[in-house]
């Protein structure tokens, strides 16, 4: 009779965790969409300029540039298939050196988001480029 008791509480306890986890799960794809979302809004308001709608390289100031913008759709796939979230993100930060943003072209978005959207906590900064970067992602071609 014990065994029986365990069984039904055990099967109680799965489905229990099954459901927490689930919700855990879609709680986190949530936030993710969220993220993205927010990211491709900010990359359309503040890179498809040069970088264009569809992040190819063909924004409308692209042709006045000294260096035309990189393709950000074949980020991973010029690296091997491998998208470099961290890379690209101190990229879009700083404006590290890469090729067409080594001559100040591109802003440093760090600092241009903290006054464009009169943000004081980098950590909110921090979150936005990520989100762009998240975006980015999801635009990657094969």
């Amino acid at each position: 009779m014990k065994t029986s008791m365990k069984s039904p509480a055990l099967f109680i306890a799965l489905v229990f965790t099954g459901i927490l986890l689930s919700s855990t799960g879609c709680e986190e794809q949530k936030a993710r969409k969220a993220a993205i979302r927010e990211g491709e809004v900010y990359f359309k308001s503040y890179c498809a300029l040069c970088h264009g709608e569809n992040a190819d390289g063909k924004g409308d100031m692209a042709s006045m540039l000294d260096t035309p913008p990189m393709d950000l759709t074949t980020i991973a796939k010029r690296r091997g298939g491998e998208f470099p979230e961290d890379e690209i993100a101190r990229i879009i930060a700083t404006a590290e050196r890469t090729p067409g943003h080594s001559l100040g072209e591109m802003p440093a978005w760090w600092e241009t988001l903290k006054r464009a959207e009169n943000i004081d906590d980098p950590e909110v900064v921090r979150q936005k480029i990520e989100n762009i970067v998240a975006y980015l992602k999801t635009l990657q071609k094969e």
